[in-house]
């Protein structure tokens, strides 16, 4: 009797969940492409799921502050986190946190990838991803430019230099704009950006994109290849964004909040806005993100390690 009835409060508060605010915790500043998918979708869910949504920017230590906090909350689907590829690339560039990627975390739905373009000047002598290469074999040491240590930036261009058997010069920056300026100034050959970020230096002229660092091409890209196309198949950088909830959390509200933001996503209104962001969305199971999640695990850790990144 003991066993089952403590099982009752947690059923009874699965069926009548949510009957208050419920908290989505970003862990990068406002205006970055987490904080505006959560808002984005905020508003439908709020109509789904009959309570406010609040979006709370957690900012700090490369995202693990706010991934801690989710990490530490009440397993009870009120605190929520927006997660992207810093959550499984972080437990290995750095030697201790405070959470486990999968371990922390109970999956919720993926929301969709967003390529990396890798782009050079417009007035570099390179068309190709193929034609840098080359450039890069006959140049080694050619300088790069990325948007700091251990950015998704950083870390595609390391993955290309394993991929593409090539030696680069990795030329810190604070952002993408600042990479980009160095690309303008001729201090760097190379630099990988943002899609959101690159498309309109792109689009004007004063980049060249080479290729984008998803298996398919993007629909903001049409005419630029894959890295794959390129004869890079091993060069393979999906940017991601999902939901995730403290380890625990009951499974009914797990598949409640996978509905939930699924049937937002598909909204027609919420839907033009993500694929504007250049995301390709991809919900999915819960089942299906951990299932995703533990191959990024495995994809940064092997990257990481070949290319003796370690942060503090």
């Amino acid at each position: 009797m003991l066993a089952l009835s403590g099982a009752v409060p947690a059923h009874a508060q699965s069926q009548s969940y949510p009957t208050r605010p419920i908290t989505i915790v970003a862990p990068f500043p406002a205006g970055g492409t987490a904080d505006v998918v959560a808002r984005v979708l905020s508003d439908r869910l709020r109509d789904t799921l009959g309570q406010p949504i609040i979006i709370d920017n957690r900012v700090g230590a490369a995202g693990s502050i706010g991934t801690s906090l989710v990490a530490r909350a009440p397993a009870d689907g009120y605190t929520l986190l927006i997660a992207s590829q810093s959550h499984t690339a972080n437990p290995s560039l750095y030697a201790k946190l405070p959470w486990d990627p999968l371990k922390s975390f109970s999956p919720i739905v993926l929301v969709g990838v967003i390529p990396n373009v890798v782009t050079v000047p417009a007035s570099s002598p390179n068309k190709t991803l193929a034609e840098f290469v080359t450039y890069a074999k006959a140049h080694p040491g050619v300088n790069y430019g990325s948007a700091g240590i251990g950015t998704s930036i950083h870390l595609t261009a390391e993955m290309l230099k394993q991929a593409a058997q090539i030696n680069l010069t990795h030329i810190p920056y604070k952002s993408d704009s600042e990479s980009y300026a160095g690309m303008r100034a001729g201090d760097v050959a190379m630099a990988p950006l943002g899609l959101a970020f690159a498309k309109p230096h792109i689009d004007s002229g004063e980049l060249r994109a080479l290729a984008v660092t998803t298996p398919k091409r993007s629909r903001m890209l049409p005419n630029v290849p894959t890295a794959a196309e390129s004869g890079f198949p091993a060069f393979d950088v999906r940017p991601w964004y999902a939901f995730l909830a403290p380890a625990g959390t009951p499974p009914a509200i797990v598949a409640k909040l996978n509905a939930a933001i699924t049937d937002a996503m598909k909204t027609p209104a919420v839907e033009a806005k993500l694929l504007d962001l250049g995301l390709e969305l991809d919900p999915g199971t819960p089942e299906a993100l951990e299932k995703f999640l533990r191959a990024d695990v495995a994809r940064w850790d092997k990257v990481i390690k070949q290319a003796g990144i370690r942060l503090e």
